[in-house]
């Protein structure tokens, strides 16, 4: 029967005193703050010892419990982070639309965000970020050109399909080690020269 009328997201902000976020670009601003939060959140995460300690079970768990790392501990630290995550999402969420359906989150929705992130660049910090730039803004790109449901899904899928196809580790990575074989070409012609 869905959650309806839930009021719009009311804050305390210094100077500002009760500010109730009413219209899109007040909205807009606010999760990007959160966005950003969330990213430097989880970059010190990343380069700290509990990171190094997360990367290590996901790359070889057996191993990593053999030199000591405790796997129930870093796996609830990364569950509770991404947990507390997920959840300022949906309040923030909830009270931009005001209302919370099952039909809200139809799973096409939980498709395109592993879409977002295996193109981006799974295991990046960047790659996610990216991935959703690109497959969130594309739909409504293609919407300005008025172009009809059917053929935006297609062209969303084979540009899916061509980026899993021709850079298999995301996007990231592979401009990043284009990035690197370019700057390794410069120092070598560098040092060539005479």
């Amino acid at each position: 029967m869905a959650l309806n009328n839930i009021p719009p997201l009311t804050l305390w902000l210094p100077l500002l005193g009760e500010h109730v976020f009413w219209k899109k670009p007040a909205n807009y601003w606010l999760v990007l703050s959160v966005a950003v939060v969330c990213y430097v959140i989880v970059r010190r995460l990343v380069w700290s010892r509990a990171g190094r300690a997360m990367v290590a079970l996901r790359e070889n768990e057996p191993l990593a419990t053999s030199v000591g790392i405790d796997v129930t501990r870093y796996l609830v630290l990364a569950t509770v982070v991404s947990a507390a995550m997920a959840g300022v999402a949906g309040a923030l969420y909830a009270h931009y639309i005001r209302i919370v359906d099952p039909d809200v989150f139809l799973f096409i929705y939980t498709v395109t965000m592993v879409i977002m992130v295996v193109t981006g660049g799974k295991g990046t910090l960047a790659g996610p970020v990216v991935g959703g730039l690109i497959f969130g803004l594309l739909p409504e790109t293609l919407r300005a050109f008025e172009i009809k449901p059917e053929v935006q899904w297609i062209i969303y899928g084979v540009l899916m399909v061509l980026v899993v196809f021709f850079l298999s580790e995301g996007i990231v990575p592979a401009v990043t080690q284009w990035w690197q074989r370019r700057r390794a070409a410069g120092a070598a012609m560098a040092k060539a020269a005479p």
